[in-house]
This record gives C-alpha cells, structure tokens and sequence, in this order.
C-alpha cells in the first residue's frame, strides 16, 4: 500500500487522486497511518475494507512484537549492568552519553528524547536498570525505540 504524509496529501491534492487509480493510499501523520483512502472502485464494504483491516491488524500485531522485543533487550541490559564491575559499567555508560552527543550534533532524533535519556543516565545504576526494564517507562516504546544502547545491544 502507497503511503503518504498527511502534509504531502494537502499540499498535493491531485497527486493523491492519482495514486488512488493503483490502490488505496495510507495518510501518515507523526509517523502514524491516521487514514486510508481509496477510490469508490476498490470499496467494495464486504471485500476491500475488511482486507484494509485485516492489514493494519496484522502490521499493529508486527509492531507489537518488535516492542516487546526491544523491551526483552532493554530489561536484558539492565540485568547485566546490575552484574557488571562498576568500571565496565561507567564505560558503557559513557558510550550511551556519547552517542546522545551525535544524536545532538547530527540532529539525528528529537531533543526531547535526547534531555530524557540523558536524566535516565544521570540515575544511580539501580534506578537506570529499573527505568529500562519497566514496561511503563514513560514513554518507554518510544524511548527504547530511540535508545543510546543501540550500540551494545544485539
């Protein structure tokens, strides 16, 4: 399925009825499908909506495993730094806050995630491994999707 921003769809009206002609269209919005559209010939309510829904169930479904998946990784590394000697963990650390710095520099991710990354390395290990490993980390989808440990985890 074709994907277009919803700004793009606004801006380009015409291009969105012609992209119509191959099939239906996903609007994205903040990186998020918030529409479909499709031409009166491919709605069909007994067929082309329910196939439409089944395709956003299954890729939510996708989504959720490659979340949970982060999460095991997240909780996998605060169990090690926890365990680890305490100078392996300062240099753990220390390349965490440094890939924060490129992400600055390169203007790689929101600034945002960047000060709360950087308030979760200022933690006490203990409080960090806790934060990392919660489910209810706030924000903690987003957060691990963006996460400095992309460098030590497999």
């Amino acid at each position: 399925m074709q994907q277009m921003t919803s700004s793009r769809a606004k801006q380009n009206f015409g291009e969105l009825i012609d992209a119509l002609a191959r099939g239906p269209v996903a609007i994205e919005r903040h990186r998020k499908v918030k529409a479909i559209v499709c031409s009166p010939e491919f709605f069909d309510e007994r067929s082309g909506a329910a196939q439409i829904l089944a395709e956003r169930r299954a890729a939510c479904q996708a989504q959720l495993l490659v979340d949970k998946d982060r999460l095991i990784k997240h909780q996998k590394l605060a169990i090690d730094l926890l365990l680890m000697p305490s100078a392996m963990r300062a240099e753990l650390v220390a390349c965490a806050r440094a890939e924060i710095v490129r992400w600055r520099r390169d203007r790689l991710c929101s600034v945002d995630y960047a000060d709360r990354w950087d308030g979760l390395l200022d933690l006490p290990v203990e409080d960090l491994a806790l934060a990392m490993g919660s489910q209810t980390l706030d924000s903690g989808t987003a957060l691990r999707q963006n996460s400095p440990w992309h460098v030590v985890l497999p």
